[in-house]
């Protein structure tokens, strides 16, 4: 395997994982390659690039921000649009003009003083999304994306999704911990009981319409879930966005696809190699990992809830009753947290029910207690 085939090996083990682990001899120049990624927004809303450096493999982090760079869009017009960096190698720029007539590039200058540069690239027109739709299956459900496009024009497709589902609590909190041994009536609007979370797709989605008659998309896979499913255990919501690629994107994109579904063992089949369509004009020999496409985007989103669905989402909670005293509170809070109480004679709270946090508060499960505003 030659140079580009190990630095991608690096890359793509850092990115998706790896079963067994697997040293690769890189060089210390192949480990600070440049990575690009993101594509060039000619609809409606903002265009981010994210730049970072492959870091070495056993690196805990991966990747490293490539910071204070300078990023421009560049068309055969003439045109050119300046990327502002906001955070952590992210250049974003609010809106880019661009014309489908015209082509573009992007250019990219590191605080090191060397020069990149992708491509010219078509602009493409994205279809829209015709509908998604869900099919049920033996262990669970499949969602798939349908489009077309009249004019033949598109015939390669890429997809990207975002998650969003609402989690309940097993038990509805009255009381909550607060500190030491005190325990207080939940205050109104404190509520624990009914979070939100949320998704991205990281997995490379793409399908080609080329060996078909009709530029026509029939449910295109995006994501199985299983049943039992935290996901589907009260309301899910997707929200898929699709682009149009040139012929030459989708090889690309279907290539590191192959290669980061391959990856496995040592055994298995070497990854073949990448050739995106950024460039090193500084250094004609170093490798820039990432392929720019400029296309416009279309989004839909759908809704599933459990009673469409069926199955349950289980936690396996179990309430536990303990004394209103000092020393059993210190002994079983704050490893678990109350959610309601037991009454004895005048009144007076005799014992509190305790649980588990992730069956208490939606929130130890990640979830988020703000409602999103499409929900």
């Amino acid at each position: 395997m030659n140079k580009t085939g190990l630095v991608l090996v690096a890359f793509l083990l850092v990115l998706f994982g790896c079963k067994d682990p697997y040293d690769i001899p890189l060089r210390p120049s192949d480990q600070s390659s440049l990575v690009v990624d993101g594509f060039l927004n000619s609809g409606q809303g903002s265009t981010t690039i994210t730049l970072s450096r492959v870091l070495n493999i056993k690196s805990p982090v991966g990747f490293k921000p490539e910071m204070n760079a300078r990023v421009f869009v560049e068309g055969t017009d003439n045109s050119s649009y300046i990327l502002t960096e906001r955070s952590n190698g992210q250049y974003t720029i609010n809106q880019l003009p661009l014309v489908n007539t015209y082509q573009y590039r992007l250019r990219i200058t590191t605080t090191n003083g060397k020069e990149y540069r992708s491509d010219y690239v078509t602009v493409k027109k994205t279809p829209v999304i015709d509908s998604i739709s869900w099919k049920k299956q033996d262990e669970g459900i499949r969602i798939t994306a349908n489009a077309h496009d009249q004019t033949d024009n598109t015939r390669y497709y890429r997809w990207e999704y975002e998650e969003t589902w609402e989690i309940h609590s097993f038990y509805t909190a009255v009381y909550k911990w607060v500190s030491g041994i005190t325990i207080i009536r939940m205050p109104s609007g404190e509520s624990t009981f009914r979070c939100w979370k949320d998704q991205k797709s990281t997995g490379i989605l793409v399908g080609s319409t080329a060996q078909l008659q009709s530029d026509i998309v029939s449910e295109g896979p995006l994501i199985d879930i299983p049943i039992g499913s935290e996901k589907i255990g009260v309301r899910y919501s997707i929200l898929v966005k699709q682009y149009a690629l040139t012929k030459e994107a989708y090889q690309f994109f279907q290539l590191m696809k192959k290669n980061t579904e391959s990856l496995g063992t040592i055994f298995d089949a070497q990854p073949s190699e990448l050739s995106g369509n950024m460039h090193c004009l500084s250094d004609s020999k170093e490798l820039v990992i990432g392929f720019v496409t400029a296309s416009s985007v279309e989004e839909k989103r759908m809704f599933i809830t459990r009673s469409e669905v069926g199955g349950t989402f289980s936690l396996g909670c179990e309430s536990i009753s303990i004394l209103n005293d000092p020393d059993t509170i210190k002994e079983w809070i704050p490893g678990r947290l109350p959610y309601d109480a037991e009454y004895g004679t005048g009144g007076n709270i005799s014992r509190y029910l305790v649980s588990d946090h992730i069956c208490v508060d939606c929130k130890s499960r990640g979830g988020l207690l703000l409602k999103p505003s499409f929900w």
